[in-house]
Parts: C-alpha cells; sequence; structure tokens
C-alpha cells in the first residue's frame, strides 16, 4: 500500500503549513538587520538565527580533505561561501533579491 501525503492529510493529523507570509518577513527582516553590520556582529547575530531556526550552519574544515567551502541554511534559504563570512553574505543577497523579485510580481 503506497501512502499519499497530502496537504488536507497533515491538517487532519495536526499538522499545520507554515504561514509563508511570516517566515518570508522573518528572513527579510534578518537578511536587512544583516546587511549592515560588520564581521564579528554579523556572523554571531546569523548564529544566532541558525539556532533559532534550526538551521544549518557548516564551516570549512581545519583538515585538508574539506569540507572546503561554508554551507547554511536559514529559514529555508541554502546558501554557501568559501568561508562563513560569504556564505552569510550569499545568504543576504538571495533573500534580498527574491523580495525584490516578489515585489516585481506584485507591482
Amino acid at each position: 500500500m503506497n501512502a499519499h501525503v497530502t496537504h488536507d492529510g497533515l491538517r487532519s493529523a495536526g499538522h499545520t503549513p507554515p504561514d509563508t507570509g511570516a517566515l518570508t518577513a522573518w528572513r527579510e527582516d534578518l537578511a536587512a538587520e544583516l546587511e549592515p553590520l560588520a564581521h564579528p556582529a554579523r556572523r554571531i547575530m546569523m548564529e544566532a538565527a541558525v539556532v533559532a531556526s534550526g538551521g544549518m550552519w557548516i564551516a570549512p574544515g581545519a583538515t585538508n580533505w574539506g569540507p572546503h567551502f561554508a554551507e547554511l541554511s536559514v529559514g529555508g534559504v541554502h546558501a554557501s561561501g568559501n568561508d562563513l563570512d560569504e556564505g552569510i553574505a550569499a545568504w543576504i543577497k538571495a533573500v534580498l533579491r527574491a523580495a525584490r523579485a516578489a515585489a516585481e510580481v506584485a507591482a
């Protein structure tokens, strides 16, 4: 028997879908707060956001076998870079780019 997962089935089981509007606003607010910050404050704030949101933060390893780049995922947006600072900058850019595109579509 194959089980099919549907939105109605999840709702009836007590699983409500995420409020995508609230999540989008949270990501945009976080990106706007992070953008003007310098290196240490930006990293500290992003690390707190990763923990608070159940995200992912993988720093490049100190070994020569890897990982050789940083990865992070916060609020459903994934980004990577050569180091954590570049990964955070890429995450901010991705969130702000999506916000601008959504605003253009809505206009």
